[in-house]
């Protein structure tokens, strides 16, 4: 059972770097099985189909996600910090080359299957809701500023965060860099961040 288990977990990992690489319609079992040197009927066995593998990784970011903002609030860490630990876990992904999960499902929308469109949904509505806490508990402290409301602000801030990814690409890390100023800008933060120990993102 643990070696299975063991399996299911390569099996995920792999697929997971190769999500954020290439893009969930870029790789196949193949692709999988080749770098984990397995069959595909091992990937099969804990996965019978690639919209089985790619639920599991929504829902592995969707558990990540989760995790990490616990940790935060385990941790007592005030709004500005919390969308400051979200601006370096964005800025993340360009560092190490990948994809946003969210940002990837987005551009592959269209073509992706149901069931995994509907858990994206669902991580959408979490991380909109944990931005707009955040918000809310900055402008009522008064050290966030920004106009309209929170719910709105969050998902301008997500929108404009994911778009400088995706500008990133080809513009390079330049790009997200002036978005990520503006957002603090429209925030009331100072350009510079402030240095804070935050729990590592997963």
């Amino acid at each position: 059972m643990r070696t299975r288990q063991g399996t299911k977990k390569r099996i995920l990992d792999a697929a997971g770097e190769l999500f954020q690489r290439n893009g969930f319609s870029g790789f196949s079992y193949q692709h999988i099985a080749s770098q984990l040197g397995v069959k595909n009927a091992a990937i099969h066995y804990h996965y019978p189909s690639k919209t089985d593998l790619g639920v599991a990784l929504i829902r592995r970011y969707r558990a990540n996600f989760s995790w990490w903002t616990d940790q935060l609030a385990s941790q007592g860490v005030d709004p500005v910090a919390r969308l400051e630990a979200f601006f370096d876990l964005e800025e993340r992904y360009l560092r190490e080359g990948k994809v946003c999960p969210l940002g990837g499902v987005g551009v592959e929308h269209a073509g992706i299957p149901e069931p995994m469109r509907r858990e994206t949904e669902v991580f959408v509505g979490e991380l909109l809701g944990w931005l707009t806490r955040a918000l809310d508990d900055g402008a009522r402290d008064g050290v966030l500023t920004f106009s309209g409301t929170a719910s709105g602000k969050a998902l301008s801030l997500l929108t404009s965060l994911q778009g400088g990814l995706q500008v990133a690409r080809v513009g390079g890390s330049g790009a997200f860099q002036r978005i990520v100023e503006q957002v603090r800008t429209e925030l009331g933060l100072p350009r510079e961040r402030t240095a804070r120990r935050m729990p590592a993102a997963v």
